[in-house]
Parts: structure tokens; C-alpha cells; sequence
């Protein structure tokens, strides 16, 4: 679960760098009660980016296997001719 911290607790940033560094999960920050920014270490925000690029991955194919199984496909020479004639190849 993440953190959450009010704003005035960053002026000690030797302190809240190290409760980012050391968090798994995002820090949430919060001004008057509501949400102001999320902090967290490069490597969680990597590992979300990489899971979201997951996702994408898992979407395209699924939409590909569903294009397959209705019949909407076209040979690689049709798609190369298709693709010559739209640029002018």
C-alpha cells in the first residue's frame, strides 16, 4: 500500500529521500488533505512502465488472434501490394 505524507514532511529531504528510495510501492504526498503528487524510486516507476508496455503488448495480440479467428487477414503479398499502391512504392 503507499505511503502518504503531508507536504511539510519533504523539507527533510535526506528523509523523504530515503523513505522513496526504500518504498516498494509510490509515496503520495498531500497538501490540505488532498493529493498534491506521487513520488518513487526509478525503479518502481520503471517496473510500471514496463508493465503497462505489457499490457499494450497483451491487448495488440489478443486483438490480433480475434482479426485471425474472424477472418480479417491479409497475405503478405496482398499487404505489400496494398502498402505500395496507399505510398506510392
Amino acid at each position: 500500500m503507499p505511503s502518504c505524507v503531508p507536504i511539510r514532511q519533504i523539507r527533510d529531504t535526506k528523509n523523504f529521500s530515503e523513505m522513496v528510495e526504500g518504498s516498494k510501492e509510490p509515496v503520495i504526498v498531500t497538501k490540505d488533505g488532498r493529493c498534491s503528487f506521487v513520488s518513487m524510486a526509478p525503479e518502481t516507476y520503471d517496473a510500471m512502465r514496463l508493465e503497462a508496455a505489457r499490457a499494450r503488448l497483451y491487448q495488440a495480440i489478443l486483438a490480433s488472434e480475434e482479426d485471425v479467428c474472424a477472418g480479417r487477414l491479409v497475405d503478405a503479398e496482398e499487404s505489400d501490394r496494398i502498402i505500395r499502391e496507399r505510398y506510392g512504392l
